[in-house]
């Protein structure tokens, strides 16, 4: 026997009880949210042209054949990036800032700045979109880094991605130039970006306190699976019944 949908405390005309993007957007618009946070994945950027990393057929690791790695995760290992570089940065001179333009969902998040109520971006990608569309260090944090920045592995000097775009370009990997790094193979200057084997950023831990103050929990491009647990709390916590 078919039971009534529980009507939304949140969202009183969603139609079915269900709400709709029609019905978030009515509730920014009417001003019942100040603080709007952000979850987003990969999905986001496809329509710029980057591939997602683990889609059959068209995503990231199901086309690195050409750089003859042991397995395609190995392009993000630190151990074997210290090892064999060369792929990493070939993959570099792909994905790097300049080559693609922010989607409509990128320009959405700062439409949520521009209108005051976007309080953060956590963000899965490197692809520094965000910081495009007009987003700033404050409003974005990069779960796994990105292409923002790089430093040396040895000295930790900080290069920007404009001074080592041409070396990019040219297909080479980067050392770095410095006294006492010159000519050292381990002087390699690596992006500020996640590998495995990393720790994550500890600015990601530092704001994760955003959660609690979010009053709107925005999920795109990502299925959210690592970090279900909290959006369920979120949504019990605005008075929403989770089944």
């Amino acid at each position: 026997m078919a039971t009534k949908a529980k009507q939304s405390t949140l969202f009183p005309n969603a139609e079915g009880g269900i709400p709709q993007l029609r019905d978030v957007a009515e509730l920014i618009k009417d001003g019942k949210v100040k603080n709007v946070v952000v979850m987003a994945g990969a999905g986001i950027s496809t329509a710029a042209g980057i591939p997602d990393f683990r889609s059959p057929e068209t995503g990231l690791y199901h086309n690195l054949s050409k750089y003859n790695l042991p397995y395609p995760e190995a392009i993000f290992d630190i151990d074997y990036f210290k090892r064999k570089p060369q792929a990493f940065f070939a993959l570099a001179k792909e994905l790097y800032p300049g080559n693609f333009t922010p989607t409509k969902t990128h320009y959405f998040f700062k439409l949520l700045k521009d209108k005051g109520v976007l309080r953060t971006v956590f963000t899965q990608n490197i692809d520094t979109l965000e910081r495009l569309a007009g987003l700033t260090d404050a409003d974005v944090v990069e779960a796994h880094g990105s292409f923002a920045s790089a430093e040396c592995l040895r000295c930790k000097t900080t290069y920007s991605t404009t001074a080592i775009k041409p070396q990019i370009d040219r297909g080479e990997v980067v050392r770095c130039e410095r006294p006492g790094c010159k000519g050292k193979k381990d002087a390699l200057v690596k992006f500020r970006i996640t590998f495995f084997g990393e720790q994550l950023p500890k600015r990601l831990f530092q704001r994760l306190p955003d959660l609690d103050k979010a009053d709107l929990l925005i999920v795109l491009g990502t299925s959210l699976t690592a970090v279900k647990p909290k959006a369920l709390i979120l949504m019990e916590g605005l008075g929403e019944k989770v089944e």
